[in-house]
């Protein structure tokens, strides 16, 4: 059984990818979409999601390599 804060953590992630998506729709003014093709933009979110969330350790982790190499360990 997954833990319940896990589970929020995903639901949270999704509702929140559902709803970047939702807005992207309004903006270009799109009414509604075919499910199959909302499912398809999804998956393409999600995937961006995943590459910028790696992006985003790998650049926290090289600026804590830069400012110990710097600064030094205080």
């Amino acid at each position: 059984m997954e833990n319940p804060e896990i589970t929020a953590l995903k639901e949270a992630l999704f509702l929140n990818r559902e709803n970047l998506l939702n807005d992207i729709l309004a903006t270009l003014n799109y009414d509604e979409i075919n499910e199959d093709l909302f499912q398809e933009l999804i998956t393409l979110v999600k995937t961006a999601d995943l590459n910028t969330i790696k992006l985003t350790k790998a650049l926290e982790a090289q600026e804590v390599i830069d400012s110990v190499l710097k600064d030094g360990l205080v």
